[in-house]
């Protein structure tokens, strides 16, 4: 469950937040001044989460250099038919640009 602590209740019980996070899976948003400042999750979302940019990133950089290609090509062709699309929803802009082969 998603809750939200004042930084100063963190420092006054950190031992029992971080047992909520780690064993009923509890997550903090701590606020100071009644902003968001930080959020205290468990390692394994952590983990979950860091593994995932990771992968994501990896992929832009591989799409960057080229080395995915099929992908890349139907990736292209969305992004076309989703541009097409918009721009025929509009009113008075009927005019698209040929793609680029």
């Amino acid at each position: 469950m998603l809750k939200k602590i004042s930084a100063i209740k963190v420092r006054q019980n950190l031992g029992q937040v971080m047992n909520e996070v780690a064993l009923k899976e509890d997550e903090y948003i701590v606020e100071r001044a009644g902003k968001p400042i930080v959020a205290i999750i468990s390692i394994e979302r952590y983990q979950r989460i860091k593994k995932e940019h990771d992968e994501f990133f990896q992929m832009v950089h591989e799409v960057q250099k080229g080395t995915i290609k099929a992908e890349g090509a139907t990736i292209d062709r969305e992004i076309e038919d989703a541009v097409r699309s918009y721009r025929q929803s509009k009113p008075g802009k009927t005019k698209t640009r040929k793609p680029k082969k």
